[in-house]
């Protein structure tokens, strides 16, 4: 049996609706019988994995595996998911490094088989990081089988501060924003450009994204790790998305243009 979670509404107030009772939601989604199953068959199987071939050749394992970087639809691409894991990310030529969606990257570097002598399944601390990621991605998976768009909010509430947060350039936080598609997707929907952006060249996309933040948010992608900024451009996204859908002399599009103003 297979526990959905309750998404009664669409829009802003959906996404308000999920907030208050995400944690509730996540703990009743894990609780059900397949989520369990998947757990303990993790919990009991994952320390004898040493090679990405042995994690690959066992479905359920790869399925919390791959379901907690958001890599879920990969599940039959079994040879393509071993060379990622195998090459490792240190490595420039690595095919992690080439693939434009940095899910793969970071799905490569939390296990580390082409990175490290010992892999990081062996570490006592791997099981339950993973779990834990698998047990959000569970609950937005099955929010956005109902509502993508929430989906893609969800996920970026709880991304966007781990990507402002890193220790790095504002130009590496783009690049984790720009190669993530569902923070790719609100971002760009959050701010109104179009899908033409992405054929630039790379530079020219963080400065136009840069510049946008800026100029309509008025803040810079480092100040995503305060909630109320993030929450500001979520707000906007799913503005933005609802209206979309609907008149331009709608209360929401009339609204949406005096924010932008």
């Amino acid at each position: 049996m297979t526990i959905s979670a309750l998404v009664p509404m669409d829009g802003l107030a959906g996404y308000r609706f999920l907030q208050r009772t995400r944690e509730q939601q996540e703990y009743m989604i894990a609780q059900s019988p397949v989520s369990q199953r998947l757990e303990e068959t993790f919990r009991d199987r994952i320390g004898s994995i040493t090679t990405a071939a042995q994690l690959v050749n066992d479905r359920e394992l790869l399925e919390v595996s791959l379901a907690a970087f958001g890599l879920s639809s990969d599940i039959d691409s079994k040879y393509f998911i071993q060379k990622v894991l195998e090459e490792g990310t240190t490595d420039q030529s690595a095919l992690a490094n080439k693939l434009s969606d940095q899910r793969y990257l970071d799905f490569s570097k939390a296990f580390g088989f082409g990175d490290r002598v010992t892999p990081r399944t062996q570490l006592s601390t791997f099981t339950d990081e993973i779990l834990t990621e698998f047990k959000s991605s569970s609950f937005e998976t099955s929010v956005g089988d109902q509502d993508e768009t929430l989906r893609i909010a969800l996920n970026a509430d709880r991304l966007l501060a781990e990507v402002a947060a890193e220790e790095s350039t504002d130009r590496a936080k783009w690049l984790g924003v720009l190669g993530n598609e569902p923070l790719l997707q609100l971002v760009q929907g959050a701010l109104g450009l179009p899908d033409s952006v992405s054929q630039l060249a790379l530079d020219r996309q963080i400065e136009i994204y840069d510049e946008k933040l800026q100029r309509q948010m008025g803040f810079e992608i480092s100040d995503l790790t305060n909630d109320e900024n993030r929450d500001s451009l979520i707000e906007r996204y799913l503005l933005r998305s609802s209206i979309n859908t609907t008149d331009s002399s709608s209360p929401g599009a009339m609204a949406l243009t005096l924010l932008s103003s």
